[in-house]
């Protein structure tokens, strides 16, 4: 529920700094409390660093706040973030409002919780299904929805609407690039809309061309208000305020004498901000260094005006605020540059998944710290300097490491290298490196160690590697060099082990949505997973390295089943850990299946005589596969085994195959066609 208003993901929350943005607040307010005439979407755009999440957030905490004689005036929010798999994504946009309006609307809930539970499977469907079943039809059912109060629903950032690369609770098929999204976004709320339901829609974005062109169209004409943040209000003067009432505050905090001779910047200070109060929160937090001159620091900034560059002035609306960048990262110690870039590489790789490293972010850095070999502490030491830009240093020591990003302009600077120059990071190249160490630190990983406790950036190294290979596979892994040196340290490693060490690492109740070995098992045969990106020209040695890979691959996806299926000695599996196994074991059997001999195969073979320590996760995939298509004549062989060995998990209670009347009739040929 990061996309909540109120998550842990996302607190604090951003909100406008007191008696900035009035204007616009007051404006949103009063559009939401007109009932006579006005349109039921109010779109906000302002480009970057205007403050639109913070106007959300300001908007969401003043209706709480006004008393409006009805519970929760805002019934739900959506704040999209490119770098968060849950909140980069539609697909958790219509179960995530559902739920929220459900505890919003108490005459709801009821409705919402019996639509659940006469489909469970609604989850999973089409979004626009799933908008009709969660919420059109539960608000249709009541009774007095006429006199129902409206809700303001906030949805914030739809160009950070990208989509995520693994979708876990909508198909595939939604795998769509961003403007096509962004755009769908955009029609579900009107779908809202067309139901006349007792909903308003604050809409938050950039001005993207694709989404004014969608919201200036015929179908949106008469529902939607554009407001042009940057046309309301004085900008100039919010900043002003702002940087006046923090300067004094460090003025304070840092015994300087609180007269205007002490700030003679001041005021180009804030004419160089043209507006932007990213750019003047960022020149405070640079300036307010406990161990720096603040006068100094602040004199620095402001003789490195972009006026004064020609190579700067004229190349973005935001020169100045790249430039602050620039000068930010040019402060650090030259002699640390190089690994100080390293460690933002780092970040930037981390902050795509935020389950990637699960510490707060000083000791996320420290196991990146033993991965990389680097001396403890290192991390830590090499981002102290940018705390006007990162979330570190004091006070900062519990913030995971995924939200060590201040503003998403950083990272947009840091990954274009025309605004970056020489401060550029290269995220495929910190890809690569990272998958490259990764790969070193599984050799310690071997069928001897089975059970014994693994270093931390051993299990960080288990969790990840397969993710970087899938991302790696239309960039870095293109090159024929970097993609024969990386499996070549694939080849020797015992990844029968390296196997079933990520599962048991996997903690109980993390509540993940997909395995740590989820991109290897959703390809079409993941024991060709490590050659699906190498371009096979006929090359002798080439042809040598994808053969041995990829034996080297079935052979250990093999001997990993076997193994946990036929245990002996307990495996100590977490129930999460058995649940996403069992269901990448499934996903597995769609290639065995695919052999003609497939009936003797090692793993198929091991399901029909599960030891006594593997027989919860056997009961697990015999659940899954009843789920799958095509797999019924590998159930039904799986059966016959067991009737013929006389395996007394056959007279158990909850023996999966209790509940199928046909289990025992002879196996289908279309069947195993299908199979075959």
């Amino acid at each position: 529920m990061g996309a909540v208003h109120e998550s842990e993901e996302r607190y604090p929350p951003p909100l406008c700094y007191p008696g900035t943005r009035d204007v616009v607040v007051r404006r949103v307010i009063g559009w939401y409390l007109d009932k006579h005439g006005r349109k039921k979407v109010m779109w906000v755009h302002a480009p970057l660093g205007y403050g639109k999440t913070a106007v959300a957030g300001t908007v969401k905490e003043k209706l709480d706040a006004m008393g409006l004689g009805f519970d929760s005036p805002v019934g739900a929010t959506f704040f999209f973030w490119r770098s968060s798999p849950e909140r980069n994504s539609p697909a958790r946009f219509i179960i995530t409002l559902a739920y929220q309006l459900a505890r919003s609307i108490q005459e709801l809930r009821p409705l919402i919780d019996a639509a659940i539970k006469s489909q469970p499977d609604v989850v999973k469907m089409a979004l626009e299904v799933q908008l009709l079943k969660l919420i059109v039809e539960p608000f249709k059912s009541f009774e007095n929805l006429a006199t129902m109060p409206n809700r303001l629903v906030i949805v914030d950032g739809i160009d950070e609407c990208i989509n995520s690369d693994r979708e876990s609770l909508v198909k595939k098929k939604y795998a769509e690039d961003q403007e096509v999204v962004q755009i769908r976004v955009l029609d579900l709320i009107h779908r809202f809309q067309s139901h006349h339901l007792p909903l308003s829609f604050l809409i938050l974005s950039r001005p993207e061309a694709w989404i004014k062109r969608h919201l200036e169209s015929t179908p949106f004409h008469d529902v939607v208000e554009p407001v042009n943040l940057y046309e309301v209000g004085d900008h100039m003067n919010d900043v002003k305020q702002f940087v006046r009432a923090e300067l004094s505050r460090i003025a304070k905090c840092h015994r300087l004498k609180e007269t205007d001779e002490e700030w003679p910047e001041e005021e180009a200070f804030v004419q160089k901000s043209e507006g932007h109060m990213v750019y003047a929160a960022t020149v405070i937090r640079h300036i307010d260094d406990e161990y720096g001159d603040p006068c100094q620091l602040l004199k620095d900034i402001i003789k490195n005006s972009p006026a004064n560059r020609p190579d700067t002035s004229h190349s973005t609306p935001f020169s100045s605020l790249y430039e602050l960048y620039r000068q930010i990262m040019r402060s650090c110690p030259e002699r640390n540059r190089s690994l100080m870039m390293e460690v933002l590489g780092d970040v930037i790789v981390c902050s795509d998944r935020p389950r990637f490293v699960e510490y707060a972010h000083n000791a996320a850095l420290g196991v990146l710290d033993r991965l990389s070999r680097r001396p403890p502490g290192s991390g830590v030491k090499a981002l102290r300097p940018l705390h006007a830009v990162l979330r570190v240093g004091r006070g900062n020591e519990d913030s995971s490491i995924n939200k060590l990003l201040i503003h998403s302009s950083f990272r947009e600077f840091l990954e274009s290298p025309h605004l970056s120059f020489e401060f550029a990071v290269d995220a495929n190249k910190a890809k690569a490196r990272l998958l490259s160490t990764m790969l070193d630190r599984m050799t310690s990983v071997i069928t001897d160690t089975i059970g014994s406790k693994l270093e931390d950036d051993v299990v960080l190294a288990l969790n990840n590697w397969n993710r970087l290979w899938e991302r790696g596979k239309g960039t870095f892994l293109k090159s024929k060099t970097t993609c024969s040196d990386l499996i070549n340290k694939v080849i020797p490693l015992d990844l029968t082990a390296c196997i079933i060490q990520t599962y048991r690492s996997v903690p109980p109740g993390l509540d993940w949505n997909f395995s740590p070995l989820d991109e290897l098992f959703d390809t079409r045969k993941p024991s060709e997973f490590f050659v699906e990106s190498m371009e096979l020209d006929g090359c002798p040695d080439t042809l040598s390295i994808a053969h041995k890979v990829t034996s080297h691959a079935r052979s250990s996806l093999d001997s990993a089943f076997t193994f946990m299926l036929q245990a002996t000695t307990p495996l100590a599996l977490s129930e999460d850990a058995v649940n996403l196994l069992a269901w990448d074991c499934a996903m597995y059997l769609h290639e065995v299946t695919s052999q003609p001999d497939w009936r003797g195969h090692k793993v198929v073979r091991a399901l029909g005589t599960p030891g006594p320590n593997g027989i919860d996760l056997w009961k697990k995939i015999i659940d899954y596969l009843y789920e799958r298509e095509n797999l019924y004549n590998l159930l039904k062989h799986i059966y016959q085994v067991m009737v013929r060995e006389k395996n007394p998990i056959l007279e158990s209670e909850d023996n999966p195959f209790r509940r199928d009347k046909y289990i025992d009739e002879p196996e289908s040929e279309s069947d195993y066609e299908s199979n075959s």
